[in-house]
């Protein structure tokens, strides 16, 4: 009787130490979401595709609105960043979204935009604006991209999010054949997203199969030039803009960030980490 007291008394302690144990060194989704960089004005999250990659996706609102409402309605969202361009004054969409293989958003819903690129030569650039690309291959494994959106698939793979929004901004830049600029008579006829200008700017890269949020705010405006000499100087693979200037915003734990309106705009689409 003593024995078998003792043996349920040790398997008690056992479990017990065994639950303390994982607890301890268990990590939820936020714990895998770091901030990195603490230059004022500069916020850069860190996210580990690897652990954390199948909880990544675009989200695409009803209606326009904040980050901060996306974030404190959905309490499935650990983390919630502003997406791609859309028309702030009838929330048609500017870029695409793809979700779960399926395209929810295309710049075609917007035929303004669409007659208005038309007409002055700019549809293609504007429709191959770069995008953030997860693949899925057949074996449900996951890798992550940036490219344009008319570049080719890898082999065996399929898209299974992707959010646009652009330019590509390192390791290379090509602002004329994105049409953010366009040139005439060796002078900017026009520009888009005031990329040449020092603005608010939401930032999305990846190295060594990580993936980094980077977010510029009234503090430490930038323009395209000066976002790249900072993806050059953090060493990353691959890098581009999405939407930014008002539309800059990111919700997570305590943290909100906006841009120099003192609230954050109502926008389209977003990039959200689910719990």
């Amino acid at each position: 009787m003593i024995k078998k007291l003792i043996l349920t008394v040790f398997i008690i302690m056992f479990a017990a130490a065994q639950n303390l144990s994982q607890s301890a060194f268990s990590k939820g989704v936020e714990d895998e979401i770091l901030m990195v960089h603490d230059t004022p004005g500069i916020y850069v999250f860190k996210i580990n595709t690897k652990k954390i990659g199948d909880k990544i996706k675009p989200f695409v609102a009803s209606k326009l609105t904040t980050a901060s409402d996306i974030y404190k309605n959905n309490d499935k969202f650990a983390f919630v960043i502003n997406g791609g361009f859309f028309d702030i004054l009838t929330g048609d969409a500017v870029s695409y979204v793809t979700i779960d293989g399926n395209v929810v958003e295309t710049p075609f819903s917007n035929m303004k935009l669409i007659q208005n690129a038309g007409k002055t030569n700019r549809l293609e650039g504007i429709l191959n604006r770069a995008e953030f690309r997860i693949f899925e291959n057949e074996r449900g494994n996951l890798s992550f991209d940036i490219d344009n959106h008319f570049a080719g698939v890898p082999e065996g793979k399929t898209i299974k999010h992707s959010i646009q929004g652009g330019p590509l901004v390192y390791p290379k830049m090509n602002l004329e054949a994105e049409s953010f600029i366009v040139m005439e008579n060796d002078k900017i006829k026009l520009q888009a997203a005031d990329v040449l200008k020092r603005r608010e700017r939401t930032v999305l890269a990846l190295k060594n199969e990580i993936l980094y949020f980077i977010i510029f705010t009234n503090q430490n405006k930038v323009n395209v030039n000066e976002i790249r000499d900072f993806c050059k100087k953090m060493k990353f693979d691959k890098a581009m803009a999405l939407d930014g200037g008002a539309s800059t915003s990111v919700n997570f734990k305590d943290l909100e960030i906006f841009s120099s309106f003192g609230s954050q705009r109502r926008v389209k689409s977003f990039l959200v980490v689910e719990k």
